[in-house]
């Protein structure tokens, strides 16, 4: 069996409404081990989204994160990315617990700074926002090998970022080299910023519908792309994305939320075969998909 690298258990986030305080994401519990790609399946507003921003320490607000436990298992030892968590939340009475979220997102900042890039790395749907306008793609790119390999020389560095977007399949590497995502369409974009979080080498990556906003063709390029490199380099991947087909196809388990919940957990191979007794959510995403449903459970 292969070696845990992340273990989320009993996550609880909140936000206060006008209508009062929701819980978005309401006791998830899930893990990834070394090597695995899991796929997290869910409609807008599931709390699927969330759930990995807390992951990679990026949910601010009072009250936000308010209980569970992240772990990180760096070089095989866990690193707890919600400790002091309860020493930030203050409760009176019987009104909702505050957060001291200034206080808070200074203990993340400390605690995520030598994991971010290094240990855990992101692909968002919208590359243009993740891209910085001002800095050509190459040097991005470039950005990203400098921290992963310090010992490169400044040329090294340049053919290796020319390398990395060759290897995220851009048709003319040299000529996206030096282009500014202004200059590059949206399929592009995408591939420049995986080529700008894999060049940091990230043990897992967090793709969170990364195919959003693209057209079908596309789409169906990314999603390849993705299957080449994980399989090309063995890295974990946590993959988000409201498409059941997208998910079955890179992923090895899955699980599915709805309402901040997690109802269904199953690899992807039974869901693919319909083995077993699904939840009637998953049925009818199964069903829409033209996929075999299986056993449905209670309603």
């Amino acid at each position: 069996m292969s070696a845990p690298l992340l273990a989320v258990d009993d996550l609880v986030i909140e936000f206060d409404t006008q209508a009062g305080r929701r819980r978005v994401v309401d006791g998830v519990s899930f893990g990834v081990a070394e090597g695995e790609v899991l796929g997290i399946l869910g409609e807008s507003g599931s709390g699927k989204t969330m759930s990995t921003l807390a992951v990679l320490g990026l949910v601010a607000g009072n009250p936000g994160v308010m209980g569970g436990s992240i772990k990180v298992f760096d070089d095989g030892q866990p690193r707890e990315l919600l400790e002091g968590l309860g020493r930030v939340i203050k409760r009176r009475g019987d009104k909702p617990a505050r957060k001291n979220d200034r206080r808070w997102q200074r203990l993340v900042f400390r605690r995520m700074k030598p994991l971010w890039g290094r240990v855990m790395t992101a692909v968002f749907q919208n590359p243009r926002h993740s891209l910085d306008p001002l800095m050509t793609v190459g040097a991005q790119v470039e950005e990203s090998v400098r921290l992963a390999e310090p010992a490169l020389s400044k040329a090294e560095v340049g053919a290796r970022a020319v390398d990395w977007l060759a290897r995220v399949q851009m048709t003319d590497p040299s000529r996206v080299h030096g282009s500014y995502a202004h200059e590059l369409s949206g399929g592009m974009c995408q591939r420049a910023m995986i080529a700008v979080a894999l060049a940091r080498r990230p043990r897992l990556l967090i793709a969170d519908e990364p195919t959003t906003g693209l057209d079908t063709t596309v789409r169906a390029e990314i999603v390849a792309l993705f299957k080449e490199l994980l399989a090309d380099r063995g890295r974990s991947m946590l993959y988000i994305s409201h498409d059941i087909r997208e998910v079955l196809y890179l992923a090895d388990r899955v699980i599915v939320m709805r309402h901040g919940r997690i109802v269904e957990e199953a690899t992807a191979a039974d869901l693919k075969a319909g083995v077993g007794r699904r939840d009637p959510y998953t049925a009818s995403l199964l069903a829409a998909a033209e996929l075999p449903v299986g056993q449905q459970g209670a309603a």
